[in-house]
């Protein structure tokens, strides 16, 4: 099978998933530029589980659409290429979207973007639903630019799913779902290590702060400018 049926394959799990329990999913790309929306969409009836998707290229684009704090690409190892941007990008996604699931995708398809920690086809996938996140990177080579973005996108499904089967049986129920939509989740991060592969954790919750929204209305863009490659 080769990568454009697997991708094909992947989505039409996903979205199965999704029907089953009536959810609903939003996109966050930045290196895949709407593939992994396009993938989803391209199955019929897509309106009934796709809500929203954003391609968000530039740093202050990430910023000013999904909220992703400007410290996210400034502290340790992060970079616009990091376990942090991509779990604020899906987090982002899915409250102004108010969908159910969310999955975001950062990463350098090449051939140009590499620094001398980030290689050429390193990506990092974030998945949030409900209380849940689950982050991951993973290091494809250096590749024909089209085929790493392929593969990324295939990566970001695959950890859909998985993250899917991590939820079973612990759904939120719909009373509990409403009642945290007034309320804004917060990702803290500050316990996990840049540098390790994985992330997964549970977001907090709290009342006495601002929403998603608001948070991106204040938004400082003064100074970032940099692209995902």
């Amino acid at each position: 099978m080769n990568v454009v049926e697997e991708t094909a394959g992947l989505a039409s799990r996903v979205t199965r998933r999704l029907r089953k329990r009536g959810w609903t999913v939003s996109t966050a790309e930045s290196c895949t530029g709407g593939l992994l929306a396009s993938l989803i969409t391209d199955i019929s009836g897509a309106s009934e589980w796709f809500k929203q998707g954003w391609v968000v290229y530039s740093n202050d684009s990430k910023m000013r659409e999904l909220g992703v704090e400007k410290t996210a690409f400034d502290e340790g190892e992060a970079g616009a290429v990091s376990h942090e941007v991509a779990v604020q990008m899906a987090r982002g996604a899915r409250y102004q979207s108010d969908s159910d699931v969310a999955i975001a995708i950062t990463g350098i398809a090449g051939p140009g973007g590499s620094t001398p920690d980030k290689e050429v086809g390193r990506v990092h996938v974030a998945v949030v639903t409900e209380d849940y996140f689950l982050v991951r990177r993973m290091d494809y080579g250096e590749n024909d630019r089209l085929d790493n973005k392929r593969s990324f996108a295939a990566f970001a499904l695959r950890l859909t799913l998985e993250a899917l089967d991590r939820v079973e049986g612990g759904q939120t129920s719909e009373s509990e779902a409403s009642e945290r939509q007034a309320e804004t989740s917060e990702v803290d991060t500050s316990e996990f290590d840049p540098s390790d592969e994985e992330w997964e954790g549970s977001m907090s919750w709290q009342s006495s702060k601002k929403t998603v929204a608001e948070e991106i209305s204040e938004v400082d863009l003064a100074s970032l400018t940099d692209w995902d490659d």
